[in-house]
């Protein structure tokens, strides 16, 4: 291998490769990228068994080759070049690295030891909208399960339906469903993990200028994103997804229009008193308003009225802290619709004029003060 690079679009590449590498991989080759430099570019493939993210940058490249060696080394050495061209040398078993006057060696691990990369078949699925396909993970990602005590929950579902498809997550405790038009039916059924779509995510923040999505499988285990010179391919999550649709509500006693800004400041003010309380916050509906409140018997109690558009019998439900502001952060608009049927169901949380996305807390069952 030999290749000369800018050091900028270099680093930027390992960046991106680094957020894949296992902070405690179950293999040590995993603590590796692999470089391979081929026609006119070079070829940065990282994996943590779950996701490989492969990022291609061009270069000069004067011989052809393969290399894998330490991710993290790498990133902090190109991040201590100047922004200059770097050359990137592998003889024998060494990484020879030099940019402007620093220059550097690097032990290499062969590249046959590497995990394989599959190969992504684009046309099994389509080219989805960037913005579109951003926005719609946005409303449900962040209702996935992080422990993986149930590794299903970890993933977000994938439903067909017509030219349209839900996006399904959930924790159990939680659930968001979107509703949108992309080009995905052909990954109807999958359970992707949450977190490579929280990649796919950054990828396209950060490709600005890409409007497009390119979307595949490779075989019937993994799901591929192409985002500009970046392609990021995922395992799928095996198993029966729960039934979501049991927990949905089908009706409502109560109903308020609420602007989320307000209710946002409230909820975080109450959430300073639920922090030794379970998190829990108490939600009080009557009279054309709303009273947030929390207590906990060593740091206090806290009320917050608010205005609020309600219809129905009112009464008082109680919700943890951290979904409602995980839910409120995430959502886009200036005001919401909530719905409830007393204090042990369920509550639907809805746009006003938009029936495409529905989100469901599931309440905490407190007793009287």
């Amino acid at each position: 291998m030999n290749i000369k690079l800018l050091q900028e679009n270099f680093l930027k590449a390992l960046t991106r490769a680094l957020r894949v590498v296992p902070s405690r991989p179950q293999l040590p080759i995993l603590q590796n990228i692999r470089l391979v430099a081929k026609k006119d570019g070079l070829e940065i493939t990282a994996t943590n068994m779950e996701t490989t993210e492969t990022v291609w940058l061009g270069g000069k490249v004067e011989r052809e080759g393969e290399a894998c060696v330490s991710a993290r080394t790498l990133f902090e050495l190109v991040a201590s070049f100047p922004a200059e061209t770097t050359h990137v040398v592998v003889k024998e078993e060494t990484l020879y690295v030099s940019c402007g006057g620093f220059q550097a060696t690097l032990p290499i691990v062969n590249s046959s030891e590497f995990p394989p990369t599959p190969a992504l078949e684009e046309k099994a699925a389509g080219v989805m909208d960037k913005e579109t396909l951003d926005k719609a993970l946005a409303s449900v990602l962040f209702a996935a399960a992080t422990d993986e005590g149930r590794p299903l929950l970890t993933g977000v579902k994938i439903l067909a339906e017509g030219d349209e498809v839900r996006l399904v997550a959930t924790d159990g405790y939680r659930l968001s469903v979107k509703r949108v038009t992309l080009a995905a039916q052909k990954l109807t059924g999958a359970v992707i993990p949450a977190r490579a779509l929280s990649e796919v995510v950054k990828l396209g923040q950060e490709e600005k200028e890409e409007k497009e999505v390119r979307v595949g499988l490779a075989g019937e285990k993994q799901a591929g994103f192409i985002i500009g010179e970046t392609a990021l391919l995922t395992r799928l999550l095996d198993g029966e997804y729960p039934n979501f649709e049991r927990i949905i509500p089908k009706t409502f006693t109560t109903r308020a229009l609420i602007e989320k800004e307000p209710f946002l400041r409230a909820v975080r003010s109450a959430a300073i008193f639920a922090r030794d309380n379970a998190n829990i916050v108490r939600l009080s509906l009557d009279k054309q308003k709303i009273i947030v409140s929390a207590n906990a018997p060593q740091v206090g109690e806290n009320k917050i009225e608010l205005e609020a558009k309600i219809d129905g019998e009112g009464g008082e439900i109680a919700f943890n802290s951290r979904f409602l502001v995980d839910f409120l952060t995430n959502f886009p608009d200036e005001e919401f619709l909530f719905e409830m049927t007393g204090a042990l169901n369920a509550g639907a949380f809805k746009p006003v004029k938009d029936d495409s996305y529905l989100h469901i807390i599931m309440p905490v069952r407190v007793t009287s003060n």
